[in-house]
């Protein structure tokens, strides 16, 4: 008698608990765990989550029937993927990496990528590495999760984007109407080697000149604007 009703206690208690990570989870923004069991199309969306929050755009979940091997078209950085998801007991096998690269053909796509909670056969990674195709293993899939979650805080109400690292130190150049060390170790909490990366950084992607010899460059950019178009097409 004492025994079932522990063992009811800790199936409630499981449950709740189960309920309030759902709750957070939808106050938080946050991409729960894997469930046990789940269909593939739940598979998908809980993969497009992931995708959508650390930054993949123009994406897509394809039709059900006559999807050509793909279930999530996106882009991320210029590049278009085309996602296979397969929620398996077992590891993927080769079927999956070759359904991947046809569809990616098919839909003219960049990257074809294959995605599981499992892992891949031997016979997968090789025909993967043959032909090109990305491998997502359940491993990868939860480091793509964490690295969601990371950003996730109130996700849901907040989307206002963070200043570029830096938009401080163009505002000083732009405002000086010069770039040099001297100039931001005085105007920023930062060493001079922090300094000499980023002006090395600007001097890369022609935002500055190269230092002459009283070590002052020149600034080709007439805003702050005009910095962050140039940097974020860069990936900085």
């Amino acid at each position: 008698m004492i025994s079932r009703l522990l063992r009811c206690l800790l199936w409630i208690f499981q449950k709740v608990g189960r309920l309030l990570g759902y709750i957070i989870g939808f106050i938080f923004g946050w991409v729960p765990r894997l469930k046990k069991h789940m269909s593939g199309e739940e598979f998908e969306e809980y993969v497009y989550e992931i995708l959508k929050r650390i930054g993949y755009k123009h994406m897509q979940i394809t039709k059900k029937s006559g999807d050509y091997g793909v279930d999530i078209l996106a882009s991320y950085k210029g590049v278009r993927y085309a996602f296979q998801c397969k929620y398996y007991s077992k590891p993927v096998g080769v079927s999956a990496v070759q359904q991947a690269y046809s569809g990616c053909e098919y839909y003219g796509y960049d990257e074809a990528v294959v995605v599981t909670n499992q892992t891949f056969t031997r016979q997968a990674h090789d025909l993967a590495l043959k032909n090109g195709v990305i491998l997502w293993d359940g491993e990868k899939l939860m480091k793509m999760r964490h690295k969601a979650n990371s950003h996730a805080l109130f996700y849901r109400f907040h989307h206002a984007k963070q200043p570029h690292p830096y938009e401080e130190i163009l505002r000083i150049i732009i405002e000086a109407g010069y770039a040099s060390s001297d100039l931001l170790y005085q105007q920023c909490s930062m060493n001079i080697s922090q300094i000499d990366y980023i002006l090395d950084d600007l001097e890369f992607y022609d935002i500055v000149s190269s230092e002459d010899e009283y070590g002052i460059r020149e600034v080709y950019i007439s805003s702050i604007e005009e910095g962050l178009e140039i940097l974020e097409k860069s990936s900085i």
